[in-house]
């Protein structure tokens, strides 16, 4: 039987905000706008507690169920076939358990799985070692500047401009406290490529290193090896969708210094805006200076395999002089979806993936690039994810799709606030999306103009 809400009593209330300072709870919503800022459910009082959940399930009937919606909406959280067997593994109570395994003789299910996790990161990267979890893409690559900016003692720090908006104000956040610098980066505006005379140029004394994405937020792969070779004399991260490493050559093979990401393409849902994941990954000689936890392989007196912590960047397990990180949580059980996402996939598994969601991106390009008023914004190449460039408003197109039970496409000016994207839209397409549905969504494209 699921619990029942019990609210807090008057007295309860200002007692707490009194230990914590503020007047009254408006206080703790500050920060929010006042029209979004919502005081009271529009219910009649004296309703009976049925009434009320009759209510509240005749609204929650209103939300979207994405089982009855096409979706080729991307910006950073993807819709992906998910196994139906992840689900019933998740939920056995062996891993529903503390998220900190502070007791390795307790934790050795929890401590497997988290070096799975980090074994499965470092062979799809190619790099040398990888930590247990991260929250979000958008912190992992805030986490990477911090890193390069602590190995290399220096305080600025290069930012593609074409990487994810949310990314680079998450990094700009981060950046404030140790004071450091933080310059982007401009992109090409034909090939929506990274700027190489501009990165070039931007590179000073005090720099300590570059990210960029790859693929960036427009959808265009990155030519990772030709910024390696202008980045040669700081640190280069690469902020990665790592579904693309199953046709993309992994990072590490450019000799890139970190790789971050965001993991919700593998297994995670998109309910309440997505269940992400971070990766974090590195060369073995930074191991130490990497944030979050890494799990180790050993054995004990008798011979048997046995899992522990092997170094903990968190200053509340270390000297707080020697930490590295104040990374307090991590998404445990995210990475447990995506360690068995991986697994029953394999790597032929993911090759799959990956390559029916390029090849059903292109497809629908193709034909909407061959569209009168719509043209592809960039020409450098892509993989599930696109920018089209249109005569008519994107918000427009966007509001006509949902009627027509269509998530898709991404007006790029509501997340980037740029005026000069007012006319481009993104779209992403994966393995979810049936032929069907893509000519459908072609087809209603063309019909808006």
């Amino acid at each position: 039987m699921p619990k029942r809400y019990i609210p807090h009593t008057q007295e309860e209330i200002k007692e707490m905000l009194a230990t914590i300072g503020v007047k009254s709870t408006d206080e703790l919503f500050s920060e929010l706008p006042v029209e979004k800022r919502c005081t009271r459910l529009n219910l009649n009082n004296g309703l009976s507690e049925v009434d009320v959940m009759r209510k509240m399930k005749e609204w929650a009937e209103r939300n979207a169920d994405l089982e009855d919606y096409s979706v080729f909406l991307g910006g950073g959280i993807y819709k992906h076939l998910i196994p139906q067997s992840i689900q019933p593994l998740v939920e056995r109570g062996e891993f529903l358990t503390a998220y900190t395994p502070y007791q390795a003789e307790v934790s050795q299910g929890s401590l497997q799985m988290f070096y799975e996790f980090q074994t499965m990161i470092c062979e799809i990267t190619g790099m040398d070692v990888a930590n247990a979890s991260m929250y979000d893409g958008g912190t992992a690559a805030a986490e990477a500047m911090l890193m390069s900016c602590n190995i290399k003692n220096r305080n600025h720090y290069l930012v593609a401009q074409s990487i994810h908006p949310e990314y680079l104000k998450i990094i700009e956040t981060y950046a404030k406290g140790p004071s450091i610098e933080i310059e982007t980066v401009q992109y090409d505006e034909e090939t929506g490529m990274i700027d190489l005379n501009d990165l070039k140029q931007k590179i000073k004394e005090n720099t300590a290193g570059f990210l960029v994405g790859y693929t960036n937020f427009f959808g265009i792969i990155e030519d990772i090896q030709n910024i390696r070779e202008v980045t040669k004399d700081i640190l280069l991260t690469v902020s990665c969708n790592p579904m693309t490493l199953g046709v993309l050559k992994a990072p590490g093979e450019y000799e890139v210094d970190i790789v971050t990401g965001e993991a919700q393409p593998f297994g995670g849902s998109l309910y309440m805006g997505g269940m992400t994941l971070g990766i974090f990954a590195t060369k073995k000689e930074y191991m130490r200076k990497m944030p979050g936890r890494v799990i180790g392989k050993t054995t004990d007196m008798d011979g048997n395999t046995g899992y522990v912590m092997v170094l903990q960047t968190r200053e509340q397990h270390i000297r707080r002089d020697k930490a590295t990180s104040n990374i307090c949580s991590n998404h445990a059980h995210n990475a447990l979806v995506a360690t068995i996402y991986l697994s029953l996939l394999g790597k032929k598994g993911l090759k799959e993936v990956a390559t029916r969601s390029l090849r059903k991106a292109h497809f629908l390009a193709e034909r909407i690039d061959r569209m009168d008023r719509f043209d592809l914004a960039f020409t450098g190449p892509f993989f599930n994810e696109f920018t089209v460039k249109s005569q008519q408003d994107p918000k427009y197109i966007r509001d006509e799709m949902i009627k027509e039970k269509i998530m898709g496409p991404l007006p790029v000016i509501e997340i980037t606030g740029d005026e000069a994207h007012e006319n481009l839209s993104l779209i992403a397409v994966t393995e979810a999306n049936r032929m069907e549905e893509i000519s459908f969504f072609a087809s209603r494209m063309e019909e808006l103009l």
